[in-house]
């Protein structure tokens, strides 16, 4: 049986070139076998993800550390408040 590697074919589909070896013993042996660049965006999707995801702990380790939380909501004044001269000026209050 002939295994092919390489067909060209003109516009007409006639054989230019091609290259084959013979090979006799069990089909399913002769099938595709992938190499490095048939996975290389698969391998570099997940090595992105890897990455974002190590920034992701680092950035969350590097919160809990510092002791950040949401205080922005404990600054904030509420919409039904007005805010007046003494909410901006006054050191006390936060």
């Amino acid at each position: 049986m002939k295994i092919y590697t390489k067909i060209l074919l003109d516009k007409d589909d006639n054989i230019i070139e091609e290259k084959y070896f013979n090979y006799s013993g069990p089909i399913s042996y002769a099938g595709i076998h992938y190499d490095f660049k048939s996975t290389r965006g698969a391998k570099a999707m997940e090595k992105q993800a890897k990455r974002e995801k190590k920034l992701a702990e680092r950035k969350a380790k590097r919160e809990a550390k510092m002791g950040k939380s949401d205080k922005k909501e404990e600054k904030s004044i509420p919409l039904d408040q007005v805010i007046t001269l003494d909410h901006l000026t006054n050191p006390e209050k936060k």
